[in-house]
């Protein structure tokens, strides 16, 4: 795993802060983005508030400049859990510093997003975050992506200064390997949509920077082309026979057969849990049927009848 600076400037508008949070999930820790140049500045995403450390580094980068507005990517913690604290913290941010999210009952009600939101709603400062929504700052302009897979309320942005839009990913893609997807379908859509962008550069959720558009499109298309590629494999498997009859599989054979060169049992049940979300999509785009007792195995939809 490549080695990342604690702070990075990735423009004359923007600044990488890592939230000091490193782990299995969250590779090197949080990607945390300054921008703007003035006296106020906006925050995408917040770390986890866990190390004292990262405010510490986010006030040193801010020097006497405040963060005037935060925007958040998704609900998971170790973006949004520093929050709190931040509100909290007049050498951070001003006191009617406004926060950002699309807002989901779903998620929103969990009791730790509660908590993590707790000091925005008590000051009337959390705003929900519509699709294509912009926001202004010292001559950038910032507009938020509607990018639902992950999470079903993940926003990606674009942050454009003239030069042509680079796109602040969230977990929607990271810097180097793949990413956990909720649902996939949407997941798909959400590649597609950024793709259409065709940004100038990638900033991440976790993990480098990816700079430049050529490499960007070659990244989202990987990305999209991996997906394809496991889906492929997983109808190839569905489509054998066994003793000159089609037969159904559960989601552990499909497992074994797609990726047989896993042995860790950690990683197995990650992948059976990549191609549970396979065949829900293909279940839903009515390609594949549950068959079984208890609906546990898996076949091609038509070849039911013969199992």
């Amino acid at each position: 795993m490549d080695k990342l600076a604690t702070v990075e400037q990735i423009s004359k508008s923007i600044l990488r802060v890592l939230a000091l949070n490193p782990g299995p999930f969250t590779l090197q820790g949080t990607n945390t983005y300054v921008v703007g140049n003035g006296p106020r500045r906006t925050l995408i995403d917040t770390g986890d508030g866990a190390k004292p450390e990262y405010l510490a580094l986010l006030r040193q980068s801010l020097g006497s400049s405040r963060i005037d507005q935060i925007l958040l990517t998704h609900w998971h913690l170790d973006h949004i859990g520093g929050l709190s604290k931040m509100l909290s913290d007049s050498s951070l941010t001003t006191s009617d510093c406004r926060t950002f999210k699309n807002r989901s009952p779903t998620v929103d009600g969990q009791q730790s997003v509660t908590e993590a939101l707790a000091v925005a709603v008590g000051n009337n400062r959390l705003f929900d975050i519509r699709d294509a929504q912009e926001f202004c700052l010292d001559g950038v302009k910032i507009k938020a992506v509607f990018t639902p897979g992950h999470t079903e309320d993940h926003m990606a942005f674009t942050v454009d200064e003239g030069g042509g839009p680079m796109l602040v990913t969230g977990d929607l893609i990271l810097g180097q390997g793949t990413t956990i997807v909720h649902d996939l379908a949407p997941y798909m859509d959400s590649l597609q949509r950024v793709l259409g962008i065709r940004p100038s550069a990638l900033l991440p959720g976790h993990g480098p920077v990816i700079r430049g558009t050529g490499d960007a499109v070659k990244v989202i298309e990987g990305y999209i082309s991996h997906r394809n590629l496991r889906e492929r494999q997983i109808l190839a498997v569905l489509d054998r026979r066994t003793a000159g009859s089609r037969r159904a599989w559960s989601v552990a054979e499909i497992t074994t057969e797609v990726y047989s060169d896993i042995t860790d049992p950690n990683i197995i049940l990650a992948a059976q849990n990549n191609v549970t979300l396979h065949l829900q999509k293909l279940l839903a785009e009515d390609r594949v049927v549950r068959v079984g007792v208890d609906d546990s195995l898996w076949a091609l939809r038509g070849t039911a009848a013969s199992i």
